[in-house]
């Protein structure tokens, strides 16, 4: 029984030379990395600017439209007409101005109104007893 106590206290002894396993964890790092392109967006389209006018009226006919811009958080931006001077359709002069000539982003659409002016007491240009014109106008959006 000796021998056999000798043996299990050297194989007791040889276990416990091992190393017990150790549970550990290891922390890696690494970016994360986003490139981003800004840019802005109509959302709603400028429709037509349309002027009811009768030849000689007492008074300035005003007509409007609203359009949407929706820009890049942040991203500054500038809205222009191709023209702001006075135009003429039918005989009948005009004048276009936009709501605001600036804005910045902010990731949701932004509301904007064209509004134009026709001056009292024209008479126009119609050889029939009703008439009508239209002509093209550019809003540019830069950013």
């Amino acid at each position: 029984m000796n021998k056999r106590l000798a043996v299990a206290v050297a194989l007791a002894a040889a276990f416990a030379a091992i190393p017990a396993a150790q549970a550990g964890s290891i922390a890696p790092t690494f970016n994360v990395t986003v490139n981003l392109t800004s840019k802005c967006q109509v959302t709603t389209a400028p429709t037509d600017v349309a002027f009811t006018y009768t030849s000689f009226q007492g008074t300035a006919a005003t007509a409007s439209t609203t359009y949407g811009v929706q820009c890049t958080n942040t991203l500054p931006y500038t809205m222009a007409l191709d023209t702001t001077a006075t135009n003429t359709v039918a005989g009948l002069t005009y004048a276009l101005a936009l709501s605001a000539a600036s804005g910045t982003g902010n990731g949701a659409a932004q509301s904007y109104t064209v509004n134009g002016t026709m001056a009292a007491g024209q008479g126009g240009t119609c050889a029939l007893g009703s008439c009508s014109g239209t002509e093209g106008r550019t809003l540019t959006i830069t950013y």
